[in-house]
């Protein structure tokens, strides 16, 4: 199959990182998996094994499918050759999304089973099969176990982990950050632990952070070392809203953290009190009360973390294409075209 992916660019962000992944993988498999920018750079965060062209370069190329996640290049495609057009939604209440999903010429994948909830509900609409993507090979809990970690006030440190991007409000960073300045006074020895890359035009969020307890904020650090930080953690907390699929919990299940998260982009593989602890709202309170509780009770933080992970692996890069193979190949079908 020629495939072809229009993307705004190639920087350090999840829904990005999605398309570096399965065009890796769907270039292994034999295909051809090409990315469009309208600069055409590599990206220098990650190795992309297929070819990053202009989005000039469109129009030289005939493709099987052709993909976007970006309302902006919705018109776009549609006037490109292909015989299959795909868009990609990631997250929930797009902007345009009402439009997008409406046209006919463009079929609609997901990459969680909550925004094909959503969909179904409000357009009773049945999308493509793009659920999922974690790579468990990099994100792994190496051989750490901490059935005698004390964390309780007074007690042990305690390495709690969240995703630091707060130029994102939706993320919900905020909430996880005061309620570990919240544990802090309680007398827990909690070390806040964040991770983030720069984004291009915006300020560093490490500047002027002060978070009132210890914290380590980790920015433009490669994904081995990102892995390390996973495996260094003690509890990973997601407080996002909005998500599709939530990137960070997912590889924090992979690397066998106990996680606290919202139902917001973690429905395919967190099960609360099975493989995460799932929070009713996005509140410090609900936060600061899980963690204690997971702090009290070493066997759930160790079920949870061997949960999850037996869980995410369902949910690999490889496994993913898999699936989204065989959608292209009926689409293909139904075109009456083969590859």
């Amino acid at each position: 199959m020629n495939i072809g992916a229009v993307l705004p660019h190639l920087m350090v962000f999840g829904g990005v990182r999605r398309y570096i992944e399965i065009g890796n993988i769907f270039n292994t498999r034999g295909h051809r998996f090409t990315i469009y920018t309208p600069e055409g750079a590599e990206p220098s965060w990650m190795r992309f094994a297929g070819e990053v062209k202009p989005i000039d370069a469109l129009r030289e190329s005939d493709f099987d499918i052709l993909i976007t996640g970006t309302p902006e290049f919705t018109d776009l495609i549609r006037s490109l050759k292909a015989k299959v057009k795909i868009f990609y939604l990631q997250i929930e209440d797009l902007k345009e999304e009402g439009r997008i999903v409406c046209e006919k010429d463009l079929h609609i994948m997901v990459n969680s089973s909550g925004l094909r909830r959503h969909l179904r509900k409000r357009y009773a609409l049945e999308p493509l099969d793009g659920i999922g993507g974690v790579d468990p090979v990099l994100f792994n809990p190496g051989e750490a176990e901490d059935p005698e970690l004390k964390c309780g006030p007074g007690e042990g440190k305690l390495n709690l982990l969240c995703y630091g991007r707060f130029s994102r409000p939706r993320k919900g960073t905020r909430f996880v950050v005061k309620a570990a300045g919240e544990l802090y006074k309680k007398g827990y020895n909690v070390e806040l632990h964040l991770f983030d890359s720069s984004v291009e035009g915006s300020s560093d969020a490490r500047i002027r952070f002060d978070p009132g307890l210890p914290f380590r904020f980790y920015s433009n650090i490669s994904q081995d070392a990102l892995a390390s930080v996973y495996r260094g953690a003690d509890i990973f907390v997601s407080a996002e809203h909005r998500a599709g699929w939530s990137n960070t919990a997912a590889e924090a299940a992979a690397s066998g953290l106990p996680v606290i998260t919202t139902g917001s982009g973690t429905s395919d593989f967190a099960i609360d009190g099975e493989s995460a602890i799932v929070i009713p709202f996005r509140s410090p309170r609900c936060i600061r009360r899980e963690v204690e509780r997971l702090c009290r009770d070493a066997g759930l933080r160790i079920k949870l973390g061997k949960n999850a992970r037996k869980m995410i692996e369902t949910y690999s890069w490889e496994r993913l294409c898999g699936r989204m193979e065989a959608e292209f190949k009926k689409l293909l079908e139904g075109t009456g075209s083969s590859y």
